[in-house]
Order: C-alpha cells, then structure tokens, then sequence
C-alpha cells in the first residue's frame, strides 16, 4: 500500500490468535530464505530497502486477516486490537545498503515476508510496504524479489 497524506485507518482485527496455528514457525528448519526489495520511482530510479527491517510471519488465519485488510485498505492501517503474542512467532533482520536480507533456519510451512521501502519527493514521503507470500517444502529455500 503506498503511504497517502490521508488519515490513518484503525481496523480491528476479528480472528482469534491461535498459538497452535503459529507453533510451526518457531521449529528449526533447513530452509534459507534471501531476497531483495526495492521499488521504481516515476523517473525510473530504483529505491532500495536499505537498512529497512525485514519480518517473516507465519501464514495463519491471523496474520492473513491482517494481511488481507491492509492490503485491501486505501491508506495507512493501524490493527486497534493487535496480540502482542504475534511477535513471539515472527522473525527480524535488516537489508543491507542493496536491501537484501536472508533468513536461516526457517521450517516448512506457509510464511508472509514484509518489509518497506521510502523515500522524499519534496516534503512528501512515498514508496510503501512490500509483501510476499510463499510456502517452504522439504526444506527448500526461496530466492524472494519484493518489488511493484
């Protein structure tokens, strides 16, 4: 969602957390999980994620609500009723100055990576979040590009 001037939306979230549907992202894995993110400003300059945190979050009917809203909504969200439990399941890393990022150790299972890109044009603030979605199988690791 790119950032507007607009107001910021507060959206509760209505699915309960499971800790159960969440437990499998905190087994250890075999998988490696890299990539990059950047976007293309209008004069065809690439902005890199650089120094942005990365999270990588299970996929679970939770986090899917959240994902699905955000991405839905038209403008900056703000979750009213977040569980603090989310950050017990979710990974952190920072991109490097060509915002690339990787993860080790990541299990199978379903996984949301997200991150953000900005910068200035003037005193506007622009670029916004980046999402993917993808699976782990068999230990499989994925090469990411967060891009739009």
């Amino acid at each position: 969602m790119l950032f507007s001037t607009g107001c910021v939306q507060q959206i509760p979230i209505q699915t309960q957390f499971n800790n159960a549907e969440h437990e499998f992202a905190n087994k250890p894995g075999k998988a490696t999980i890299s990539g990059q993110a950047f976007m293309r400003r209008n004069d065809g300059v690439v902005v890199y994620a650089a120094g942005s945190p990365v999270y990588l979050t299970p996929q679970t009917p939770y986090t899917m609500e959240a994902f699905n809203r955000s991405a839905s909504a038209t403008g900056p969200v703000v979750f009213t009723n977040p569980d603090a439990r989310l950050k017990d399941y979710t990974r952190v890393t920072q991109t490097n100055g060509e915002g690339r990022f990787t993860f080790s150790g990541v299990p199978d299972g379903p996984f949301i990576v997200a991150t953000t890109v900005h910068w200035m044009a003037g005193d506007m603030r622009q670029g916004g979040d980046l999402t993917k979605l993808f699976v782990v199988t068999n230990g499989q690791g994925h090469d990411i590009i967060m891009t739009r």
